[in-house]
Parts: structure tokens; C-alpha cells; sequence
């Protein structure tokens, strides 16, 4: 993989990552919980896309399918996508079972998952989530300094790995407009958008 390692462009990304959290942290204080987002850096700013629901497959193929259409129609620089997740963590000399859903999994961390996009490179950070006895939201436990590396799922490889040209911008408008999303407003508070 071609690491872009331009010093400016790395600290612009990982502003972007630290933004996020924070983003999150307000979210998760306010409301207990995260809807799934994503957030594209745009020469204009960021657009927040936020779906109203994600009950099925398809629904969280259609939300990766918006953001892969976000991102070329606004020619983002970078997208991070925000989900809310059940997590198992492999524990050395202990064999994953990759078998049970982790939502199934008597091991299983909830835990607010970012991933970090831009051309050349990704990172995905998780932010255990620690509730108190109530299960009210008290703080995100630690989280790994920032890895650039390569990830896979459902939800990456959403950038393209070219700066689009204008056929490709518009056919994402048009798909977008299909879809039944419209940017309204461009910003930092995603209520707005």
C-alpha cells in the first residue's frame, strides 16, 4: 500500500480522527448512545450523514453505499464512519470464535468504532464504552494510539482511490438524489445536516 506520509496531510488526519472522538463523547454524554455516522472532510467542510435507522443487511449495505457516493460527489479529502458496536477482542493463547456473532457472545465489549479513511491509508480506532451499574455512559475506556494500516468490512474502502473526475462526481450526485439525500448545509454541528 502506497502510505501517503506527507507530515501535514498525517496531522490533518489525525485531527480529524481526535474531532471525531470528541464528537462522540458529546453524543455519547448527551444521549447514552451514537447513531451511525459518517463524516466527510470536504474543502467546504464537514458533512455528517446520519441514517435513521440500520435495521438489516441491507440497510448497513445501503449506508456504506451512501457513503462511498458522499465521498466522490463532495470530493472528500478523508470520511470517518461512526458506528456503535458489539466487539470480541482476541486474548493471546485463547482461539477467536469467529462462528458466534459477537452481539451472541458472552465475551463480547461494547465499544464506539471509528474509521478513519482517506486515498492511501485507513485506521480503525475502538473506544470501549463503560457504563456505570445502571447502564448510564460514564467515559470511553482506553484506546491504541492511531495505526495507519489496511482494514476490511463492510465499512471500508469507502474513499476513492483517485481524485474522481467530473463524470464520476455527478453520476454520486445523481446516485445520492436516488438515494433521497441532499445536502442542505454544510458544517461542524450535524444537526444541521
Amino acid at each position: 500500500m502506497n502510505l501517503n506520509t506527507d507530515p501535514a496531510e498525517t496531522a490533518r488526519l489525525e485531527a480529524l480522527a481526535y474531532q471525531s472522538q470528541d464528537d462522540t463523547l458529546q453524543m455519547m454524554r448527551i444521549t447514552g448512545s451514537v447513531p451511525p455516522t459518517v463524516i466527510a472532510d470536504t474543502v467546504d467542510g464537514f458533512i455528517f450523514c446520519m441514517p435513521s435507522g440500520m435495521p438489516d443487511e441491507a440497510a448497513k449495505d445501503r449506508f456504506a453505499d451512501v457513503a462511498r457516493f458522499l465521498a466522490i460527489a463532495h470530493n472528500a479529502r478523508a470520511i470517518v464512519m461512526v458506528a456503535e458496536a458489539w466487539v470480541r477482542v482476541a486474548v493471546p493463547g485463547i482461539q477467536l470464535d469467529t462462528d458466534t456473532p459477537p452481539s451472541h457472545s458472552p465475551d463480547h465489549q461494547e465499544m464506539v468504532v471509528l474509521m478513519l479513511e482517506d486515498q492511501t491509508r485507513s485506521s480503525t480506532d475502538l473506544l470501549p464504552i463503560l457504563r456505570d451499574t445502571s447502564g448510564v455512559f460514564r467515559e470511553f475506556g482506553q484506546s491504541p494510539a492511531l495505526n495507519f494500516t489496511s482494514t476490511t468490512g463492510r465499512f471500508t474502502g469507502l474513499m476513492p482511490k483517485h481524485v474522481p473526475g467530473a463524470d464520476e462526481v455527478a453520476m454520486a450526485k445523481a446516485e445520492l438524489l436516488k438515494l433521497g439525500m441532499c445536502v442542505v448545509n454544510q458544517g461542524r454541528d450535524p444537526s444541521l445536516n
